[in-house]
């Protein structure tokens, strides 16, 4: 293979982008971002290109917010958790706090998935709980 020159890159990766752009899901925050991406490499018009720019940074400003938001979560959930087993330590019998205990912990587990699913896809798990 011969080295490629920057407009044989630039083609390259507008390929390889759509190709990414056909496995995503039709909505979604991480496809708006691959689509900056797409739109900044298809276009010559330096204004839609910013935007490009400007979309890209957003998606990132955004994610890293999500995840200072969702630290601070588990951080209250894991100290309601601990006030709450420290309740049940003066009666263990008490029903109602074993259910809110047992509640907190899937609590705690559902917002970890999604904390997990963010750092590799930029979005996070989706579940409903009825």
């Amino acid at each position: 293979m011969t080295l490629l020159n920057d407009t044989e890159k630039v083609q390259v990766l507008i390929e390889l982008v759509d190709n990414h752009m056909a496995k995503l899901p039709k909505e979604g925050p991480f496809r708006n971002y691959i689509e900056s991406i797409q739109d900044f490499l298809k276009t010559n018009d330096s204004i839609l290109q910013k935007a490009a720019i400007s979309n890209s940074t957003l998606f990132f400003e955004n994610l890293e917010r999500s995840f200072t938001e969702i630290d601070s979560i588990i951080s209250y959930f894991e100290r309601y958790l601990e006030e709450l087993e420290t309740q049940l330590q003066g009666d263990l019998h008490n029903e109602f706090l074993k259910g809110k205990i047992k509640g907190i912990k899937y609590a705690l587990v559902i917002i970890r998935m999604m904390r997990h699913g963010r750092r590799y896809q930029g979005e996070g798990v989706n579940i409903i709980i009825d």
